[in-house]
């Protein structure tokens, strides 16, 4: 039973840390006294962030080889089952629509890291990266609800959870295809 405890307890930290580690980073780099231990503290950070979007640029690259499921495609799958061709066109574009994202990340904070104050840089790398994911995940979603009215949607966390879980959902009884109005 005290297993469980310390599970809560990893469950509550770990998002703690996720959300302080980046403030208390760009802290250090603000505060260092001289420029090689900003500069130190900068790479210390930034080669991880630049590592992460071009993993994530890979990810979901791969995917949109022709012979290829896109990565989003595979995902709204498991959610609907069968997909009308202009939903899959919609997640085939949507997957590179991350692509680009995350080597829009890569490149502001590359172009930041040699151009800017490295105040500058660390607001951005360390600052504002989450709310940029979060800004593009709100943004698709209501673009997608505006685009595809009939269509069935899902929230926001279901897709956050298909895409960290590799979703293990299955299409749900208001049948697999999409809705309409007709």
């Amino acid at each position: 039973m005290k297993r469980r405890g310390w599970l809560w307890l990893g469950l509550g930290l770990v998002p703690a840390a996720c959300v302080a580690y980046p403030w208390l980073l760009h802290a250090a780099i603000v505060d260092a006294q001289t420029t090689s231990m900003r500069v130190a503290l900068g790479l210390l950070n930034g080669v991880p962030h630049a590592v992460i979007n071009l993993l994530l640029i890979g990810v979901f690259g791969t995917t949109l080889v022709a012979g290829r499921e896109p990565l989003i495609t595979g995902f709204a799958r498991r959610v609907h089952g069968t997909l009308p061709a202009d939903i899959e066109l919609y997640t085939r574009r949507i997957t590179l629509a991350w692509c680009v994202f995350f080597a829009v990340q890569v490149l502001v904070s590359a172009i930041l890291f040699a151009m800017a104050s490295l105040e500058t840089w660390s607001v951005f790398v360390n600052l504002l990266s989450g709310p940029l994911i979060v800004l593009m995940f709100v943004g698709e979603y209501l673009y997608r609800i505006l685009r595809f009215p009939d269509h069935a949607h899902v929230s926001i966390w279901k897709g956050v959870q298909m895409f960290v879980g590799h979703g293990h959902a299955r299409p749900g009884p208001r049948g697999t295809q999409a809705r309409s109005q007709h």
